[in-house]
């Protein structure tokens, strides 16, 4: 039984979800402690928190779900919505941080098996390493976003122990395409970005995010794994909760977050590296109801079958052919690479944006297809 690896919500919370009234969450989902869970297909949206931070020893205050973000999470109201919630609780810990990481992988090759989507919250960033493993089992390829302040190659100034260099060299790598979002140049190394590029890998810095947010709408479209670092949000935001004074806003935060739900590809979405902060857990919370609010509006279309829906561009520069979709129902965008060098056997279409569209129009390849064009090229 599933509940069997998680800890129910402590009586503190269940008495706080109690009190609120019938449009707030805590009257809303179903919660570990007080309501039942039966079965998978009574649930689109499994939410639970993760307490394992033995792999950093630097985080002096670590999340503790129940002490205070579940009673932010609770007191929010809900939206529009008609998708069903369940809040699991607090994921047990191991005797070993190895047999957390076994459990957690299959909790989530169980969640996703069952077509249900995943938030997680708290524990080390470390542990996107078990998100992806838990999705090679269901997924022949997968597309791994993380927001984050720098772009993690290393950890402790040595490669191979990152999480992102063990999911590169992994034997059975089914990577197919690495994003970050936010990362500031004056915190990442020249090989490091040097490296980013090498490995055709998209990247968006903080100001380009600053200048436009909607550039990440479709890397977060195409995600299938959104791995939140906190230390992204610049500190003035989070009671100062780091010593990073730059970073998003706890607006963009949100919209970001907004985003990750709203992509019909995404299976998991975490944030990790928490403090326990009140102001922060307000924000934590904030953004797990923008992650739900864009799963509630999720719309998923095909440029390649709903072929009515859909207006086409194509456009030629320097010698690659493009065919641009515009969707009639939603107004997103996507873009197909025609060229006769390209050498997927199966249509390439991924997620842009109409500045995408109208760069193409004035001869010049964006960086986002310029990225993607690059592994496609012999």
């Amino acid at each position: 039984m599933i509940l069997e690896y998680f800890n129910s919500v402590d009586d503190h919370a269940l008495d706080f979800a109690s009190r609120q009234n019938s449009d707030q969450l805590g009257k809303k989902i179903g919660i570990n402690g007080r309501d039942d869970f039966c079965e998978y297909s009574n649930i689109n949206i499994a939410i639970f928190s993760i307490s394992e931070y033995r792999y950093n020893k630097s985080i002096k205050k670590a999340f503790n779900g129940d002490k205070d973000f579940r009673k932010k999470l609770y007191s929010l109201y809900t939206g529009k919505w008609n998708k069903k919630i369940y809040d699991f609780g607090t994921l047990v810990n191991g005797n070993k941080i190895s047999d957390t990481e076994y459990a957690l992988e299959k909790i989530i090759q169980s969640f996703v098996k069952n077509q249900i989507f995943v938030i997680t919250i708290g524990g080390s960033q470390d542990i996107t390493t078990n998100l992806y493993s838990s999705l090679k089992t269901n997924l022949n390829s997968i597309n791994l976003v993380a927001v984050d302040n720098k772009l993690d190659f290393t950890k402790n100034n040595k490669i191979k122990d990152s999480y992102l260099s063990k999911i590169i060299l992994d034997d059975q790598n089914k990577l197919n395409q690495f994003s970050n979002i936010g990362f500031q140049k004056h915190l990442t190394s020249v090989d490091e970005i040097e490296l980013m590029n090498k490995m055709k890998f998209e990247s968006l810095s903080l100001g380009k995010i600053k200048s436009d947010i909607n550039e990440a709408e479709p890397v977060l479209r195409d995600s299938n794994i959104v791995s939140f670092d906190i230390q992204s949000i610049k500190s003035g935001d989070i009671n100062n909760a780091h010593q990073y004074p730059n970073g998003l806003t706890s607006y963009e935060f949100c919209s970001l977050s907004r985003f990750s739900g709203s992509g019909s590809k995404s299976k998991v979405v975490s944030f990790f590296e928490n403090w326990d902060f009140s102001i922060m857990n307000s924000l934590l919370a904030e953004a797990v109801w923008y992650i739900i609010d864009g799963f509630n509006s999720r719309f998923d279309e095909n440029p390649e079958e709903d072929s009515k829906d859909f207006v086409y561009y194509h456009i030629e520069v320097d010698n690659y052919k493009f065919k641009f979709y515009k969707s009639l129902i939603t107004n997103r965008w996507w873009v197909e690479f025609i060229n006769d060098e390209l050498i997927s056997i199966e249509k390439d279409i991924i997620s842009c944006t109409a500045n995408d569209y109208y760069s193409c129009k004035n001869s010049i390849i964006s960086d986002r297809i310029l990225t993607r064009l690059k592994n496609k090229i012999t």
